[in-house]
């Protein structure tokens, strides 16, 4: 038990060069960005959807009715998940290919 651990100890830990680590921070960024934009995206649908239906045509929120705008709420919801999945993945390369080209320099 005692040589697993003198043995954990001696194994240095591998560091991250400056590029990984700048990548990974970039890559956090990107992934709060995408769920600010979806939570916004949400926020945005259901405002619309409210102020649309209850304000501008004069509806109430009828009990027979909850089924359908629960409904919409979900629909709201999922395209807020398609816009947090969709903008982590396709933003990343992104951010990689801009940060290589803007590191690498010619020489002349």
């Amino acid at each position: 038990m005692e040589e697993r651990e003198k043995k954990k100890a001696n194994v240095p830990k591998k560091e991250k060069s400056v590029l990984q680590g700048k990548l990974t921070k970039l890559a956090v960024q990107i992934g709060k960005a995408g769920l600010v934009m979806s939570a916004i995206t949400v926020i945005i649908l259901v405002l619309y959807f409210v102020i649309e239906a209850f304000v501008v045509e004069g509806r109430a929120w009828l009990a027979e009715c909850t089924p359908v705008y629960v409904q919409y709420f979900v629909k709201f919801f999922i395209i807020g998940v398609t816009v947090l999945v969709v903008a982590v993945p396709e933003g990343l390369p992104l951010a990689v290919t801009i940060s290589l080209a803007y590191s690498v320099k010619v020489i002349k």
